[in-house]
């Protein structure tokens, strides 16, 4: 009997751990950066990350020695290459739950934030269905080894595919319609105030809208593309080889959501004003908390000087200012700001008077 062709059984199983190592590089890169720069961060983030990166390293060994075994121990013997051996279970295991691990975090983030109770529970609902269909699919692969026996695994395959496909795209989705609902606020805020918001805020936006879009599209473009190529050819490992960065991919994901909080920080604003009280504007900010919820705030605190005047060679008629009303809105910053030092040199002259 001849060998089956190598390309659909060991060479794509080849082609995924090169892709897992470059993943798996960035991924300890990003490893380090967290723990160099969060060392006062909450324990259990870091007991998150450290259970990541221990199972994601134990994935990638297991994909490496599954390579090893396919292509140089037991090179050649088909009866070896027409089975499943124990690193491709070992590989769903784990992958199940690096998934579980940073889709929930991923969907706590987005509870705190919205307090949307009924996306939570569908989403938590996918990753339940998702989870235990690799669980089903992995055990699966332990009772039966054959490739002949694909057929077995019409249901579950599929169904965490699918659900880990709808999972992915579920949480990107839902996190940039936020997104874009918070960049709505900037917008309307730069239009009700003249004064100009930090570039941290919009830039803080922009690193996390980019972020859950790379995100989301590299493990749903995994998923689906595992997906076609087991309905295209069933009965090979070409699926396998798709999937096999996949859990670099999730916890990649992770890092970088917490890597970003550096760019994350809060701002604020205060204007400048006349005598010893001060108008305070406070702009919707960003911030990402202990419990890594980002929270948008929009205050205004605006005070009010009465001006007597002593001098009767100055007299002027007494006024209320304020220093939201003093500025006109046509007007630049900095003519406010000029504007604004002449009234309190003036005040300074009348007081002295």
């Amino acid at each position: 009997m001849s060998l089956p062709a190598l390309d659909t059984v060991t060479g794509c199983l080849l082609v995924g751990t090169w892709a897992s190592s470059l993943l798996y590089i960035y991924e300890i890169i990003q490893g380090s950066y967290y723990f160099r720069h969060f060392e006062q961060d909450n324990w259990k983030f870091k007991t998150l990350v450290m259970i990541a990166l221990f199972v994601d390293t134990l994935s990638i060994l297991g994909d490496c020695i599954c390579v090893y075994l396919y292509t140089i121990t037991h090179a050649g013997d088909l009866e070896y290459l027409n089975n499943i051996h124990w690193p491709v279970p070992l590989y769903g295991f784990t992958t199940g739950v690096l998934a579980v691990l940073v889709q929930v975090f991923l969907v706590v983030r987005y509870w705190r934030f919205t307090q949307n109770t009924l996306i939570t529970l569908i989403l938590s609902f996918a990753i339940i269905i998702s989870f235990c269909s690799v669980f089903t699919c992995s055990l699966m692969l332990t009772l039966y080894p054959s490739i002949d026996d694909r057929s077995k695994f019409k249901i579950p395959a599929p169904l965490w595919l699918v659900t880990e496909v709808a999972v992915d795209a579920g949480i990107a989705s839902v996190l940039l319609w936020e997104f874009r609902k918070a960049r709505g606020i900037l917008t309307e805020t730069r239009r009700c105030f003249i004064f100009r918001l930090g570039s941290g805020t919009t830039s803080a936006l922009d690193q996390l809208t980019a972020a859950t879009i790379q995100s989301g599209a590299a493990a749903a473009t995994l998923a689906g593309a595992a997906l076609i190529s087991y309905y295209i050819k069933p009965k090979s490992n070409v699926y396998v080889g798709f999937l096999y960065p996949l859990g670099r991919v999730y916890v990649i994901t992770l890092l970088s959501n917490l890597n970003i909080r550096k760019s994350g920080k809060s701002f604020s604003t205060t204007d400048t004003s006349s005598g010893s009280e001060h108008g305070q504007l406070t702009f919707p900010h960003w911030a990402a908390d202990g419990s890594c919820g980002i929270h948008v705030h929009r205050t205004v605190h605006t005070s009010v000087h009465v001006i007597s005047v002593k001098s009767s060679r100055d007299r002027l008629p007494a006024t209320f200012q304020s220093p939201l009303q003093s500025a006109a809105i046509d007007r630049s910053p900095e003519e406010m700001e000029i504007i604004a030092n002449y009234s309190s040199k003036k005040q300074s002259t009348l007081s002295a008077a």
